[in-house]
């Protein structure tokens, strides 16, 4: 039922995004695009990706039996789940197919995965904050007209709960033991032998975020995997002649396109269809006229936010698939072992 109503949603979504721009304005603007800049687009998403990998290998402590190689192929799957599939449930293949290659707990795994998410939201938080700082007189007062804006707080609110208790849990895990235990008392009989041992695997996925040092890090280490996409971004509207709508200004378009990236993946970061597709583009046309005073209209910033989008989508899913194959794996094969392991 639940999926059934995410399609109905998605679709909705969808049908919305294509029916308040022009077909053939849009189609226009793909043509407008200049194919050269495409591979250096590309690389750079590339590039956030190994970030990412590094990063992970820094959330599990940095562990020499913990080969890069595999981190990155976990990744590279990963996404490629989460683009197919949706509820995210690349996470947990993700988390199935590491703990596979090395004999790592998966729940362990797994909570790295959330610190990660975590972990990126608040560099997202981190980097809305300055440009709103930058550009205050401007931005605040557009959005303090946009009924979108309790919205935002509320998504900026729950991501920053979530950090503070993960903060929180990781230096006093009394509060992971009582949730666990409540959680048994509810639990169905054959989830409670899976809990006994719940606590173990939260703190040791905990541990890279215990002390200060670890966490400023991270934070640290997240940062050039969300200026490797913001500059996907700007690399893209550079292409497409965005130049323009900021007085030829190369800061105003990395500002603009830091605004674009950060409210785009903080609101699909919530689980949705696979990719967060409706939900990415519909956000990123809307933040890109909002934020250029309509100077770019909503055909071609439709456009816009299907090429972006179709950079950080496809190449990794045919990556991710090809890694599946180089594994002897098929889709079907993880999520039918990962529904039976211990996760």
């Amino acid at each position: 039922m639940k999926y059934l109503i995410l399609s109905v949603i998605t679709l909705v979504i969808l049908v919305f995004f294509v029916a308040t721009a022009e077909f053939g304005r849009m189609l226009d603007s793909f043509t407008s695009l200049r194919l050269n800049f495409l591979m250096p687009a590309l690389a750079l998403y590339l590039l956030s990706l190994i970030f990412r990998t590094y990063r992970w290998k820094l959330l599990l402590g940095n562990r020499d039996d913990v080969s890069s190689y595999n981190l990155f192929q976990a990744v590279c799957i990963g996404y490629m789940v989460n683009n197919i599939l949706p509820m995210r449930i690349g996470e947990f293949v993700r988390a199935y197919f590491l703990g596979s290659k090395h004999n790592i707990n998966k729940a362990t795994v797994l909570v790295t995965i959330f610190v990660e998410r975590i972990l990126d939201a608040i560099v997202l938080i981190g980097f809305l904050l300055i440009v709103i700082g930058l550009n205050a007189q401007t931005l605040l007062k557009g959005f303090a007209q946009q009924y979108l804006t309790w919205g935002l707080l509320v998504l900026i609110g729950f991501f920053v709960t979530m950090f503070v208790l993960m903060v929180y849990s990781a230096h006093d895990p009394v509060l992971i033991r009582k949730s666990t235990k409540i959680i048994t008392l509810i639990a169905p009989n054959r989830f409670k032998s899976r809990l006994i041992n719940f606590n173990d695997f939260v703190e040791s996925g905990l541990s890279s975020v215990r002390s200060s040092r670890s966490l400023l890090v991270l934070i640290l280490a997240s940062i050039p995997v969300w200026i490797s996409e913001i500059t996907v971004f700007c690399i893209i509207g550079y292409a497409m002649g965005f130049l323009q709508f900021y007085n030829n200004d190369y800061l105003n378009l990395f500002s603009s396109m830091t605004l674009v990236t950060a409210l785009a993946n903080l609101v699909s970061s919530i689980p949705s269809s696979p990719g967060g597709v409706g939900i990415f583009e519909l956000t990123v046309r809307e933040v890109l006229l909002f934020d250029t005073s309509n100077l770019v209209d909503r055909s071609t910033g439709a456009a816009f936010a299907v090429i972006v989008h179709g950079i950080l989508i496809i190449p990794v899913t045919v990556v991710g698939q090809l890694l599946l194959w180089s594994n002897n794996l098929s889709l079907r094969q993880l999520i039918a072992s990962k529904k039976q392991s211990d996760l």
